[in-house]
């Protein structure tokens, strides 16, 4: 991709991380559905985007010949979150959705099945029966299926961790010219 069709670096490094966060999300579906669709899956998001947004930084850097103030590294850093996690959201969302309408459903019954197989063996050190009990009986009445909606509200309460992980990111690429 050449400069000129991306002026911004966070425009391409953010759809760059795109696509590895939908391989990275294939790759768990297929081997791991519980941490594809579980929280775990959106840290490994954050992380790439981490990743992304860092080259996306310095290459902002580098086109303005190695000095770079907070706020114009900041941009595409942040761009990256923007659009890296948004194509990860409409991932989980058509896979949960269109793909495999099921996985909820299965990701739900599995964790049922491992709240009841702990409460018949040993219980793990300062966890009481009725600890368990409760855990099960709010899972059960947990729903599990993810809406439009739903998707959307996380993504955008989600930005907020993003814009956090961005500015950091950004204070350790930002460089200023000695007066």
């Amino acid at each position: 991709m050449s400069n000129a069709s991306y002026p911004n670096p966070g425009i391409k490094w953010g759809i760059i991380a795109g696509i590895v966060i939908i391989l990275t999300g294939i790759a768990l579906y297929l081997t791991d559905e519980r941490t594809f669709y579980s929280l775990k899956f959106n840290f490994i998001q954050v992380f790439i985007c981490a990743i992304a947004g860092l080259l996306a930084g310095l290459e902002q850097k580098r086109k303005a010949g190695g000095y770079i103030g907070f706020k114009e590294a900041l941009q595409p850093v942040f761009i990256v979150f923007v659009i890296g996690t948004l194509i990860g959201t409409l991932f989980i969302y058509i896979m949960a959705n269109y793909v495999d309408p099921e996985l909820p459903t299965r990701v739900r019954a599995a964790d049922i099945k491992d709240i009841e197989q702990m409460e018949a063996t040993q219980l793990p050190k300062g966890v009481t029966d009725a600890d368990l009990k409760d855990q099960l009986t709010k899972i059960k009445q947990q729903d599990y299926n993810l809406t439009f909606v739903a998707s959307m509200l996380s993504y955008l309460t989600g930005l907020f961790l993003d814009f956090v992980v961005a500015a950091i990111l950004a204070i350790v690429i930002r460089k200023k010219r000695v007066a």
